[in-house]
């Protein structure tokens, strides 16, 4: 037995199909693990700890972060490239999201945001491989991702 698509007009289709990408880039937003990475980089608070090991796993990924730290080995460094590489494709979404909603009212004019996002990204385009470079480009793009999570989030929550 064989099902066919079912094919609905577009008119029917557009409107289901931008309700379920607002659903999914919702989703995004409040990812936990996002705000687990933006709060490991910037040293906020984690917050309760339902999860058996989260805060410990937390403190582990913030010793990388801290300010005067011993020469570092090759494993921290690519460790650190690794996240600067994450949090850059994460940030490239945000922007991503942020356009599409820049003019869908009640959203918020996020323009300013979205070109700070932009100019941390063309300083460095890729992690250099020296510690100090690259964690200073983390904390830059963990403070637009920020910015613009908070824009988003907050927004979001309130329509």
């Amino acid at each position: 037995m064989t099902y066919a698509p079912t094919r609905l007009p577009m008119e029917e289709f557009a409107p289901g199909a931008r309700g379920l990408i607002g659903l999914l880039q919702d989703a995004f937003l409040r990812d936990e693990d996002l705000t687990n990475d933006l709060d490991a980089v910037l040293g906020a608070s984690v917050g309760p700890t339902g999860v058996a090991g989260a805060k410990r796993q937390l403190r582990r990924r913030r010793k990388m972060f801290r300010r005067g730290s011993p020469n570092p080995g090759s494993g921290t460094v690519a460790e650190l490239g690794r996240c600067v590489t994450r949090l850059d494709r994460t940030l490239v979404r945000l922007v991503d999201i942020a356009r599409e909603r820049e003019w869908k009212p009640p959203y918020p004019n996020v323009a300013e945001a979205i070109a700070r996002a932009e100019g941390v990204r063309a300083k460095q385009t890729a992690p250099v491989g020296e510690f100090t470079a690259d964690r200073a480009h983390l904390r830059r793009l963990a403070m637009a991702a920020s910015d613009l999570l908070d824009l988003l989030a907050d927004e979001g929550a309130d329509g």
